[in-house]
């Protein structure tokens, strides 16, 4: 199993459960997203864009955790169309590689850059 398999498989039980995440569930899903994600765009960026996304799960009617997890399959390489994001998670996403750019491998930037473009998240520069 690919570990983020596992990250969403651990999602995905933690919304079955019903129970609503407390302060400790947060931290340990911020801190497993950091694990997966921290090695393609660092640790702090990892941590401030899952926080932001689990920030804006908490404020939604019916939380989506699996959003966690799809937005480390995108940023691993390995994000499908069976996954889904929303216009916030994405912009999240955009914002944070925009951020990151200049620290992280620039072929992983470019091939990250070039699949929010082909989603139509990056709009091609005016010419």
């Amino acid at each position: 199993m690919r570990p983020v398999d596992h990250f969403l498989s651990q999602l995905d039980k933690l919304e079955r459960s019903g129970q609503s995440l407390d302060a400790a569930g947060e931290e340990r899903v911020v801190r497993e997203f950091v694990s997966l994600c921290a090695a393609v765009i660092g640790a702090a960026a990892a941590e401030g864009l899952g926080r932001s996304i689990l920030d804006r799960l908490r404020g939604s009617a019916r939380p989506a955790l699996q959003r966690l997890g799809f937005a480390a399959a995108f940023l691993l390489g390995e994000f499908d169309d069976s996954m889904k994001l929303d216009n916030d998670d994405w912009e999240d996403i955009r914002e944070t590689l925009e951020d990151v750019s200049g620290e992280i491998d620039l072929d992983t930037l470019t091939a990250l850059m070039g699949e929010l473009l082909s989603r139509g998240v990056l709009k091609p520069p005016a010419q």
